[in-house]
């Protein structure tokens, strides 16, 4: 009996994992860049001669496909999609009281009013140098292929370094945090060779559909594993009305 309820519910801890984890891939569906996860859990065997098979679903684990979104023209200057594995610089949290870097394939860039190049989340991008970009007030910014930043203003074109693009294999080892981003407490070297396209936007590596069905999938997952609860209780209860017959 207790083997039935150990399996039933270490199911519904997983698929209620699975859950949590697909809702949060569709809600992101939109968000340019967007990597989604992916639970992998092992059954484990509690082998012995007492618990010859019990068997429950290991802690799961999070993992990031790399595979590349779509990529769309949208004509917007400040808008970049990163080519291959090529990952942005951006300012991340706080790691003990120290600033640290993170890493996002999202592309949609902006000014603030004070000239500060930020990313579509409002975090600062940063330069070569690990450094935050500003732009001169009033200029028109040109995004070359390898990086390179370019002021357009009245007195003539600005040069304003590059931005500090990391390669994708430098990203391992490091956990995605709950905004979706890769974060080191160390700056990851810049990769001379990455490569951007200015003017497009790489979707996130989702498809609702696929998304929405996995939803449905892991629902149902969970709704027979608690039947399964049910019915071990419903048998426990039987067990003791008839015991209680007998005596």
């Amino acid at each position: 009996m207790d083997r039935l309820i150990y399996t039933a519910l270490s199911g519904m801890t997983a698929q209620a994992r699975r859950q949590a984890v697909t809702a949060n891939n569709l809600a992101n569906a939109q968000v340019p860049g967007f990597r989604r996860e992916v639970v992998a859990a092992e059954g484990r065997y509690l082998d012995g001669a007492h618990h010859p098979a019990r068997a429950q679903a290991g802690s799961p684990s999070l993992t990031t496909p790399r595979e590349a979104g779509q990529v769309r023209a949208t004509g917007r200057p400040l808008d970049i999609a990163l080519e291959g594995d090529a990952w942005l610089a951006i300012q991340g949290p706080l790691l003990g009281g120290q600033p640290s870097e993170a890493y996002t394939r999202r592309g949609d860039l902006a000014l603030t009013s004070t000239g500060l190049l930020v990313g579509g989340d409002g975090r600062a991008v940063l330069n070569g140098a690990g450094v935050p970009i500003t732009v001169p007030a009033g200029a028109a910014l040109e995004i070359g292929a390898d990086g390179s930043l370019v002021a357009r203003t009245a007195d003539g074109p600005q040069a304003l370094g590059r931005l500090k693009l990391v390669a994708g294999a430098q990203l391992n080892g490091l956990s995605k945090n709950e905004d979706g981003l890769f974060v080191s407490p160390a700056p990851l070297p810049a990769d001379p060779a990455a490569r951007l396209q200015a003017g497009a936007l790489e979707g996130a590596n989702i498809s609702p559909t696929a998304a929405l069905v996995e939803l449905v999938e892991e629902q149902r997952g969970f709704e027979v594993n608690a039947r399964l609860l049910r019915i071990a209780r419903e048998m426990d209860e039987q067990g003791a009305r008839l015991m209680s017959m007998d005596n």
